[in-house]
């Protein structure tokens, strides 16, 4: 017999899901802005206000290196510790599970 699905496995594996899906943006990010700071231009961007500049693909080479890339790489470390505490603590939820199924 199977481990039954629930609505709490369900919502971590969606909360799972859209997280990993949100790591692979920052990652692509974080290579663009590698190839951006490698060419050593600063391309003007699109927008008026500059939020393209976080996709790493215009903005000051500076402000990269300095700002943007340490910032997104502290918001990946958080969002990394935080999938892993959901895996833990589901992994916890499916053991207690298996617990009581044992015991009654």
């Amino acid at each position: 017999m199977g481990i039954p699905v629930t609505e709490e496995l369900i919502m971590e594996r969606c909360k799972t899901s859209a997280m990993e899906e949100q790591l692979e943006h920052i990652q692509t990010r974080l290579a663009n802005a590698e190839v951006y700071l490698a060419r050593n231009v600063n391309q003007e961007g699109k927008a008026w206000l500059h939020f393209d500049d976080w996709s790493g693909m215009s903005g000051h080479p500076k402000w990269m290196k300095n700002f943007m890339i340490p910032t997104t790489m502290k918001h990946r470390a958080r969002m990394e510790k935080s999938l892993a505490k959901i895996c833990e603590k589901a992994k916890g939820r499916r053991l207690s599970m298996h617990r009581k199924d044992r015991i009654s």
